[in-house]
């Protein structure tokens, strides 16, 4: 009994999987699930944070150069607020580049290589630029100081009509003194030397002086809001694709049954 039943259910359920009717509803069904399981991943979630990651970036860049502006004056220098802020600019780099590698390995959108090696490479760059920077200048002005005093202990015409030229120098600008003065051949050299290398650190200042970081951050930034709005205009749509297509598996489900009664 037992036997033949089975017999029978097997021989019914071979007989309906013969009917085009239950593939439409297995593949309905399957439809279904595989866009239920799409419409849970976390695209947009993951897309804004990193937008946030990198308008952080900005902001953090942005006040790490106005400390810069303090040790390239030698006024209100701060050091430890420096390297605290280079390291976590620095961290935030290293950290954004590993996740962005694992979204990659987990098959999740990703900006182009090009552009993420380019930003990592300018963002490592300028850290390093300025911590070379900071020393080499806050020793400069330690000299700037030391030799700006003894010239001006002279009390001489010469001597104050350095002071001025000494003083752009201290802003950061690229200077150099006349021919004409003239001053002990100690100091002149010096003073020349002092200014030569103040040359020499404008030159290093330019290079990370630049929006060329945050130009490479932008880009990201609007990669990842199209790929948000994307996401969102995908989710907008498929509550709409996964009513249409139960309401379509019910009728199919209703039909198939009706048909096998008949």
């Amino acid at each position: 009994m037992n036997e033949s039943m089975k017999k029978s259910i097997a021989d019914t359920f071979n007989a309906k999987l013969k009917t085009p009717w239950i593939w439409l509803v297995i593949v309905l069904t399957i439809g279904l699930t595989v866009l239920f399981y799409f419409s849970q991943k976390p695209q947009i979630v993951i897309y804004s944070r990193y937008v946030k990651s990198l308008t952080e970036y900005q902001l953090l860049e942005s006040r790490l150069m106005r400390s810069m502006e303090h040790v390239r004056s030698g006024y209100g220098v701060d050091s430890v607020l420096i390297q605290s802020q280079t390291m976590t600019l620095r961290e935030m780099m290293v950290s954004f580049s590993r996740e962005m590698d694992e979204l990659n390995i987990l098959g999740t959108e990703t900006p182009p290589p090009g552009v993420m090696s380019r930003f990592e490479r300018e963002v490592l760059g300028k850290v390093a630029g300025m911590r070379r920077y900071v020393t080499a200048r806050m020793d400069w002005i330690d000299r700037w100081n030391s030799v700006k005093a003894e010239i001006l202990a002279l009390q001489t015409d010469a001597a104050f009509s350095v002071a001025p030229v000494l003083d752009s120098a201290r802003a950061g600008f690229s200077v150099s003194r006349s021919p004409d003065v003239i001053l002990p051949d100690t100091l002149l050299f010096e003073l020349d030397a002092l200014l030569s290398e103040n040359n020499d650190l404008a030159i290093a200042w330019s290079r990370f002086d630049n929006d060329i970081t945050l130009m490479y951050c932008m880009e990201l930034v609007q990669f990842f809001q199209m790929r948000t709005l994307d996401e969102m205009s995908l989710k907008s749509k498929i509550p709409m694709i996964f009513y249409f297509l139960s309401i379509v598996l019910l009728l199919s489900t209703f039909f198939f049954l009706f048909r096998s009664k008949i």
